[in-house]
């Protein structure tokens, strides 16, 4: 059967559901799957409007079981805001929607509440430590983020999760199936192509006017409530996305339609010209005029009620022409070839210049399709699988002069507790502000960290029990009794049951204040150095299980072709030497060594020696001897103030150029001895890298 009206109407099937399509495939994405949904609902946690009103409930909440604390209302509240926008509240929230999820999609579930459990530990130990003469007394206090009503509503979500589990990968085989078999049930196959696109195009344009209405009614909410916050936060994370899938439908429907166009440009100019007519001249009737009035007040006051949502529209829509304009235009420039090529009688000119627009122009639109895709998801490659090649070594470090220079020649960057990161979820009073391949992509080039067992406990590590008592004990004395209750309080209130096997964690202490794998990490650096060929970068770890277990990860992770194995006694190599030959990681311990079995895996101590790294104050800096012996040719600059209540604004102090450069020189002097790890707290604070320089006499 060949019915035109059977080709019309798989044609409008079609296009309905390609944007029905559109919209499931993107919910199915972004709320069906438990870990994105968890990340986005966090994301949603930490917007400014959020957090504010986040943190506005924790006070109010402090507040009732505190009673007292309302003559510090002000302190509590902007405490409890800072808290509830920061990192550390990450673990708890993306465990808590995870929890969450499973109620609205598992048939089993009976919590339907998103509850943030604890948030105010942290609120409290705070302000113990800002305040503690009217210090308040630790309360179970939770906050709800969001409520969704009874176990009722629950199996609604449920059902409704089921049914859109199975859309997501129907509907877009059936709109195939429709603009497909329309095509080949029609007798003009060209036009009826032409049809599809402009489905297709309208299927966009239909989700787009969702968008923009939904835009409008979700920006009428109220920001200054935790509920007009949230829904309006879930729409710039859940749903504005879907702008994204709109464009690019957008683009290809239209796209379809130039391409059965015998001339593309001359196409989108008559077209131009007609809008431009029809916008210009008097309506033909009253129906137009009256019709044209109600379109215009519509853009009108949509433009003065909702100017956010017409420019997202409009840029949209920018972008989508930008994109056609371009295709269009390779098309021009090529059709007078084609014709000088091949000169043929009008009417087969003007097939031969349909026939070969068309798969120009679709396959212009499948490379932008192919490109769009890679750079919005296509999973890339890694960056370490293979050891990058040795280098010439006539850059070693940034720095040419560097090359002829021995290892123990040459200063370095190093960073303090390089795994406790301010912008990685989950970790307490962090010292460090980037992840550690951002510190080395700042110039960071010796890593100091700790590696400790744990067992993995849900969103948290544990620490394994053979360690937990000296673990505790460090954490108390580092970072004091109350920050450590209230990290733990927030632990045991996202920890899941401890699976699997102890394994190697970079933890400052206890695990619970915060972990990163130690094998994650190391394959990062390994990563890191296949991409920097040129660059000497020393790990110095303060070990806390069995020198055999590090090692183990180190060639687990793939990083043994970078070792280099130190000789006790005898010179160093130049950078340049340790370049060229690929061996440019030094790993050392504080405390074991590898043996035998791994002699590239040294004792630190046995070849550095450092400072003290107690100091209180900036006056009570010195040069003295700590560990390692006087004869070391390695040595280490700790140079930090201990305690944590201040700091970042202890790092802006000592990482200054003139605090920091004064105390390497006057060292360097007492102790007959370049500084060759500048060890610091927030490394990109100051000027550590400017006075590294300055110590290797280096531009």
């Amino acid at each position: 059967m060949r019915s035109p009206l059977v080709v019309r109407l798989l044609v409008v099937i079609g296009g309905v559901l390609a944007a029905l399509a559109l919209v499931a495939g993107h919910l199915h994405r972004e709320v069906l799957d438990g870990p994105r949904f968890a990340e986005h609902i966090d994301e949603i946690r930490r917007d400014d409007d959020v957090a504010a009103a986040l943190g506005e409930a924790i006070a109010t909440e402090l507040i009732v079981a505190n009673p007292d604390l309302v003559a510090l209302r002000p302190l509590v509240e902007s405490v409890a805001t800072r808290v509830a926008g920061s990192d550390v509240l990450s673990g708890p929230t993306r465990r808590a929607a995870e929890v969450t999820h499973e109620a609205l999609t598992e048939a089993d579930a009976d919590s339907v509440v998103l509850r943030i459990a604890d948030a105010a530990a942290v609120v409290t130990a705070v302000l113990n430590a800002l305040a503690p003469d009217r210090a308040p007394v630790s309360a179970d206090v939770s906050v709800a983020l969001a409520e969704f009503g009874g176990q009722e509503f629950a199996e609604t979500t449920v059902a409704i999760a089921s049914v859109l589990d199975v859309l997501a990968w129907l509907l877009p085989l059936l709109a195939l199936a429709c603009l497909g078999g329309a095509i080949a049930l029609s007798r003009d196959r060209w036009a009826t192509t032409g049809s599809v696109g402009i489905a297709m195009a309208g299927a966009a344009a239909a989700v787009g006017l969702l968008l923009v209405v939904g835009g409008f009614l979700l920006r009428r909410q109220d920001t200054d409530v935790l509920s007009g916050a949230v829904v309006r936060a879930t729409w710039d994370v859940l749903i504005r996305p879907l702008w994204w899938g709109v464009a690019i439908l957008a683009t290809v429907g239209i796209t379809v339609v130039l391409a059965t166009t015998s001339s593309a440009p001359a196409a989108i100019g008559r077209h131009l010209d007609r809008t431009r007519a029809a916008l210009s001249s008097p309506p033909r009737s009253v129906a137009g005029a009256v019709l044209r009035a109600v379109l215009a007040v519509a853009v009108g006051v949509a433009a003065i009620a909702d100017p956010l949502g017409m420019v997202e529209l409009l840029v949209v829509l920018g972008g989508v022409l930008l994109v056609l304009l371009a295709l269009t235009e390779i098309a021009r420039v090529a059709a007078p070839a084609r014709s000088e090529a091949a000169p043929a009688p009008a009417e087969a000119t003007a097939r031969s210049s349909r026939r070969w627009t068309a798969p120009t122009v679709l396959g212009l639109a499948a490379a932008v399709l192919v490109a769009g895709v890679a750079y919005l998801g296509w999973p890339g490659r890694d960056a370490d699988e293979a050891v990058a090649a040795p280098v010439d070594g006539t850059t070693c470090n940034g720095h040419a002069e560097l090359c002829d220079r021995s290892f123990d020649e040459v200063a370095y960057a190093a960073s303090h507790n390089a795994m406790s990161v301010a912008r990685e979820p989950g970790w307490f009073l962090a010292e460090q502000i980037d992840p550690i391949a951002v510190q080395l992509d700042q110039g960071v080039r010796a890593l100091l960290v700790d590696v400790w067992s744990g067992v993995p406990a849900g969103d948290v590590v544990r620490t394994a029990r053979s360690s937990y008592a000296e673990a505790l004990a460090i954490a108390e004395e580092e970072l004091g009794p109350e920050i450590v209750a209230a990290a733990l309080r927030v632990a045991e209130s996202i920890a899941g049951e401890a699976v699997g096997t102890e394994a190697r964690f970079l933890c400052h202490g206890l695990c619970e204040t915060g972990s990163t794998p130690f094998l994650e990490a190391l394959a990062e650096l390994r990563a890191w150095m296949a991409g920097h060929p040129d660059e000497v970068v020393t790990l110095f770890v303060e070990d806390h299980v069995d020198a055999d277990l590090i090692a183990a990860d180190i060639v687990a992770a793939g990083l043994l072709p970078f070792v280099h194995e130190p000789v006790v006694g005898a010179p160093w190599p130049t950078l340049g030497e340790m370049v060229r030959s690929g061996r440019r990681l030094v790993v050392m311990l504080e405390e074991g060594n590898g043996g035998a079995e791994a002699p590239w895996l040294v004792n630190g101590f046995e070849i550095t020696q450092e400072t003290p790294y107690t100091f209180p104050t900036v006056e009570s800096f010195s040069c003295d001897p700590n560990r390692g012996p006087s004869d070391a040719p390695l040595f280490q600059l700790n140079h930090w103030l201990a305690g944590f209540t201040s700091l970042v604004t202890d790092a802006e102090l000592v990482n200054e150029r003139d605090v920091l450069l004064a105390r390497a020189e006057q060292c360097a002097a007492e102790r007959g001895q370049l500084p060759n790890l500048i060890a610091v707290n927030y490394v990109a604070i100051g000027d550590v890298f400017e006075v590294v320089d300055e110590l290797n006499d280096v531009g």
